[in-house]
């Protein structure tokens, strides 16, 4: 997506650039998903819904623009027993559980093997994993029936994003079906108010809610809610967004090594404020951490982005 052309539709309808405060959380978005090492990015702002809607937009983009082929090769092979995949024969999407990653008989190529609808034993060299092979669910549990799955949901049917994205991106991302994009915060209020703004770039209308996708209605997901009260399993090259303190000091610590985003609105109550900063001085100073400020705005003058007015941002590393 040429972000640069961006242009939101405001409430009389008209068509306007950009503020600068709506560039500058795209592109946090898009700079926490570039780096590769466990940053941690606290920003206070006057609205964190608001804000949170465009960073994820910056998340999302990024992860619809920058699919591996090596990530998905890597997650193919590190398939455990127990997980499933969708493999497509004869038309149909069949969930199959996976015994184990290996090679086929008698050969040095790569199979992934599981058990086919006969019960027995089948291999699935890699020449098919690309085009015919989606990661379906990451939990590990004993090895079930085949089942026939109707709803897969095909990215490169959607007219809207072909036109934002090649068929090879969407293709890649459809088959690892992974979210790297982890949120945290009030579900039904974030929901609620998804597509308060409208978007157009080069005569194209969308909404945010058209870019996510949360695995309830179809199969493939790209990003998924922190729940509260479950603990939750991601990718380590994944990042988790946090909106609201409360949220971020009940959840943070279950996150160490992880990419995270604490967006705080500053009418926050000034006892959870006082509590998330401290909390995160402590954590700053316990581990040996560094302060990546200066990176940031290193990034952001060469995307020519100011940082807006009453912002507060700290960005640190830890070193331990």
């Amino acid at each position: 997506m040429q972000l640069q052309n961006l242009k939101y539709k405001s409430s009389d309808g008209t068509l306007k650039a950009l503020e600068n405060w709506m560039y500058f959380s795209i592109e946090l978005g898009i700079y926490i998903k570039q780096v590769s090492q466990p940053i941690k990015i606290y920003i206070s702002v006057p609205s964190n819904l608001l804000f949170s809607y465009f960073f994820v937009l910056g998340a999302i983009d990024f992860d619809f623009n920058n699919p591996s082929k090596e990530v998905l090769l890597g997650q193919y092979l590190n398939l455990k027993k127990g997980q499933r995949i969708l493999y497509k024969t004869g038309g149909n999407w069949v969930a199959h559980s996976i015994l184990e990653v290996s090679k086929l008989p008698n050969s040095d190529t790569r199979a992934i093997v599981v058990k086919d609808r006969l019960n027995s034993i089948n291999y699935i060299p890699e020449s098919r994993w690309f085009n015919y092979v989606r990661i379906h669910d990451d939990e590990i549990t004993t090895i079930r029936n085949t089942r026939l799955v109707r709803n897969v949901y095909n990215l490169t049917d959607n007219d809207k994003l072909k036109r934002f994205y090649s068929e090879e991106k969407l293709q890649l991302l459809m088959m690892q079906n992974t979210p790297q994009t982890y949120l945290n915060a009030n579900k039904k209020e974030w929901n609620d108010f998804l597509d308060v703004i409208q978007f157009n770039i080069d005569g194209a209308s969308f909404r945010l809610s058209e870019l996510l996708f949360y695995g309830s209605e179809s199969t493939f997901k790209n990003l998924t809610f922190i729940e509260q009260n479950h603990s939750e399993t991601i990718p380590r090259e994944a990042i988790a967004i946090f909106v609201g303190s409360s949220r971020a000091l009940r959840k943070m610590d279950n996150f160490d090594e992880h990419k995270c985003v604490f967006i705080i609105d500053q009418h926050d109550s000034n006892e959870k404020f006082e509590d998330l900063q401290f909390k995160i001085e402590q954590d700053f100073l316990m581990s040996q951490s560094h302060s990546v400020n200066k990176e940031i705005l290193e990034y952001m003058d060469e995307k020519h982005v100011e940082i807006p007015k009453g912002v507060e941002i700290f960005a640190w590393l830890s070193q331990s």
